[in-house]
């Protein structure tokens, strides 16, 4: 089990960052990641959120949509599907110092593993305001306790990281939202996400 450390959450502006001090989240929906086009490389748009399934050509014989047959071999990359009901979930994401990859520390491995404490040069872009929260079971228990008093479906975990080359199938279904391509592993991201059903996917403050 991984134990998290600290978090580290950064703002493209002052505001918000005093925002989220003062207890407020803001939560957009999975769908608004989906289709957000980062103007400098892939940082907060990810075209594979709200992901439910993968499937690689090589591992296709052929697929039949009425009368139309397609050969796996016809297909220039893997097919995505996606969760319509999962896009309209909100969600709140989270840079994590957490222990993952690391069940045993040894002399060999200690330095590697202080590496994964260090926020990586990669986020920078998400903002120049940084918070920092040295309390983080404080900070799930309290998050814990807002879905709780909003009576609604919604959990709390850390993102897990796949190959989009080779995975094959379905994601867990007790992990939905909370997968993402492993070229942002290095965001090693806890999420907070709840169900509004809300008849629009529109983004949910809660708190301040």
């Amino acid at each position: 089990m991984s134990t998290i450390f600290a978090f580290v959450k950064l703002f493209e502006n002052k505001e918000y960052a005093e925002d989220f001090v003062n207890g407020k989240l803001f939560m957009n929906t999975i769908r608004s990641f989906k289709e957000y086009k980062d103007e400098s490389g892939e940082l907060r748009g990810d075209e594979y959120e709200g992901i439910v399934a993968i499937y690689q050509p090589e591992n296709l014989g052929k697929i039949k949509f009425g009368n139309h047959t397609i050969l796996a071999s016809d297909l220039a990359a893997p097919i995505v599907m996606h969760g319509n009901y999962l896009l309209n979930h909100n969600f709140f994401c989270i840079y994590s110092l957490n222990s993952r990859s690391h069940d045993a520390l040894s002399a060999e491995t200690l330095s590697e593993f202080k590496r994964t404490l260090e926020l990586h040069e990669s986020c920078f872009g998400l903002g120049k305001f940084c918070v920092v929260i040295l309390n983080a079971s404080q900070f799930i228990e309290r998050c814990k306790y807002a879905i709780e008093k909003l009576n609604v479906n919604g959990n709390l975990d850390l993102v897990d990281y796949f190959n989009e080359h080779e995975f094959h199938g379905n994601m867990p279904g007790d992990k939905l939202g909370y997968q993402k391509r492993s070229l942002f592993a290095h965001q090693r991201e806890y999420r907070i996400k709840i169900d509004m059903h809300r008849p629009e996917p529109i983004p949910y403050i809660r708190g301040g």
